[in-house]
C-alpha cells in the first residue's frame, strides 16, 4: 500500500497534509504550531493543556464532553514537544471515521471545527484566561515536570542534554523552566497565545476520511482573522565536541546511570541522515547492535546499553544502567565498539540486520493513524517524502556511507547518576 500525503500551502508557513486511508476505523486530526523554544517557553508548556480544557463556546469540562459524545465519543487533547530548538504546540482530535458514521455526517469536519474554536476562541475574561482555570493548568505542568525526577532513565538523559547544551536554547536547564513557570499569568498565557497565533509555523494533518474542501476553508476562514508574521524556528548544530565534558551526581539508586552524549557532524536536520541513523542502529540501535552484543550480553557489563539519534540537534546518546564500579571498563568498551565503527569492522550481518529493521519499521508507520501521523507531524516545517521514498534512501546507504557517519563522532559529555551502595530504588 503506496501512501502519499497531498500537502495544500494554505498561506504563509501555513499548511495542510491530507492522508486518505480506507482501511481504519479512526481518523486523527493534528494542529501542529512551531514556535522558537525560547519564546514564551512556560507558557506554551500550559497553553495546549489549557486550549483543550474548555474553550468559550464549551465553557466547562462538562459542556464540552457532551459536544465530544455527540462526535461519537470524540477524543480531544493537547501536548508540547520540543522540537529541535523549538516548541510544537499540539491539539489533536481522534473520531470515528466518517464511513461508519450514520447518515453521511462529516464527523472529521466537525472535529476540524471544534478543534479550531478551541483554538482560536478560549475562554477568557479580557485580554487574560481564567484565573481558576489557568491556576489549575500551571500546577499539573509543574507536577508532571517534577515528576520527570521518578523515571531515573529520563532524568539523567535530561541532565546529560542540560550539561552538553548548557549554552544552547536545547539545554534550558529544567530549574529555569519551573522558574519560568511560576512567573506565568493569566495575562501572559493570553498574550503568549496571541503571539502562537501570528509567529507560529502551522501544519494541519488528517489522517482518514475527509471533506478536503471543506477543512481547507474552515482552517483559511480561521486565521484569516489574525495578522500572521511567521518567525522561522532555527536550531543551533555543534559539528564537533572541543573538549569531553564529565559530571557525576549521587542518588539513592541501586543501578547506576551512565549517559554519554556525541555531537556528530550534522549541520542540519537532514545533513547525510539516513547513513547516520543506520550507523548508529548498527552501533547500538536494536538486539543485533554492537552496543547490547558486546557490552551487554558478552561482557555482562551493564542491564541495558542503547545508542540513539535526535536528529534535530544532531546529537547521539547512549544510555546505560550499570553497576558503579564498572564505569571505566563502560566506557572503554563504548569506545572500542566506537573504533570498530570508524573502521568499518562491522560485519555484513549487522549491517543488513539494522536496514532491514529501519526499514521494517517504517512499513509499520501504514498499521495505525497514529504512526501515520507522528510520521508527517515530526516533518512541520520540512519537505514530506513519502515511506517508500524514505525506504528506498535506507537501503540505497552503503557500508562507505555508514563508515564516514562513524567517523564524524565525537564525545562531547559523560553524565552519571551513581547509586549509593544499599539503597533501594
Amino acid at each position: 500500500m503506496i501512501i502519499k500525503p497531498e500537502i495544500v500551502d494554505i498561506g504563509e508557513k501555513l499548511r495542510a497534509v491530507f492522508v486518505p486511508t480506507a482501511g481504519f476505523k479512526t481518523t486523527l486530526i493534528t494542529i501542529d504550531l512551531l514556535v522558537p523554544r525560547q519564546n514564551n517557553l512556560a507558557e506554551n508548556i500550559i497553553l495546549p493543556k489549557i486550549l483543550s480544557y474548555s474553550c468559550e463556546k464549551y465553557p466547562d469540562p462538562i459542556a464540552l464532553n457532551a459536544e465530544k459524545e455527540a462526535l461519537y465519543g470524540a477524543i480531544i487533547g493537547g501536548l508540547t514537544a520540543r522540537r529541535g530548538e523549538g516548541s510544537k504546540v499540539e491539539l489533536y482530535a481522534t473520531c470515528i471515521d466518517n464511513k461508519l458514521a450514520l447518515d453521511g455526517e462529516d464527523v472529521s469536519g466537525l472535529c476540524v471545527e471544534l478543534l479550531l474554536e478551541l483554538l482560536f476562541k478560549p475562554d477568557c475574561e479580557g485580554e487574560a484566561f481564567k484565573a481558576d482555570k489557568f491556576e489549575l493548568q500551571r500546577r499539573l505542568a509543574v507536577e508532571s515536570i517534577e515528576s520527570e525526577k521518578n523515571d531515573k532513565r529520563l532524568y539523567s538523559f535530561t541532565r546529560m542534554i542540560e550539561t552538553m547544551c548548557s549554552e544552547e536554547v536545547f539545554g534550558i536547564p529544567t530549574d529555569e523552566i519551573l522558574d519560568e513557570l511560576g512567573k506565568t499569568t493569566p495575562a501572559s498565557l493570553y498574550k503568549a497565545h496571541r503571539e502562537l497565533l501570528s509567529t507560529a509555523s502551522v501544519q494541519i494533518s488528517v489522517t482518514g476520511s475527509f471533506n478536503k474542501e471543506k477543512i481547507i476553508e474552515a482552517v483559511r476562514s480561521a486565521f484569516s482573522s489574525v495578522d500572521r508574521h511567521p518567525i522561522t524556528t532555527e536550531t543551533l548544530f555543534v559539528e564537533e565536541a572541543q573538549d569531553v565534558t564529565s559530571l557525576t551526581e549521587d542518588m539513592e539508586i541501586n543501578q547506576s546511570k551512565l549517559v554519554l552524549g556525541y555531537r556528530c557532524g550534522m549541520k542540519n536536520r537532514n545533513d547525510d541522515v539516513y547513513a547516520r541513523q543506520v550507523m548508529v542502529d548498527i552501533f547500538g540501535g536494536g538486539p543485533y547492535s554492537r552496543l547490547f552484543t558486546n557490552v551487554r550480553e558478552k561482557m555482562s557489563l551493564c542491564y541495558y546499553c542503547s545508542a540513539r539519534l535526535y536528529r534535530e540537534k544532531g546529537i547521539v546518546a547512549i544510555q546505560s544502567g550499570i553497576e558503579a564500579e564498572n564505569r571505566q571498563k563502560v566506557l572503554d568498551e563504548i569506545a572500542a565498539q566506537l573504533e570498530i565503527m570508524k573502521r568499518g569492522e562491522f560485519t555484513d550481518e549487522e549491517f543488513v540486520a539494522s536496514k532491514t529493521a529501519i526499514c521494517d519499521s517504517l512499513r509499520g508507520i501504514f498499521d495505525t493513524p497514529d504512526g501515520i501521523d507522528s510520521y508527517i507531524s515530526s516533518k512541520i516545517d520540512d519537505d514530506i517524502n513519502s515511506i517508500e521514498e524514505s525506504i528506498a534512501k535506507y537501503e540505497a546507504v552503503t557500508r562507505e556511507d555508514v563508515v564516514r557517519a562513524a567517523n564524524s563522532m565525537s564525545l562531547d559529555t559523560v553524565y552519571m547518576l551513581r547509586g549509593k551502595e544499599g539503597s533501594d530504588e
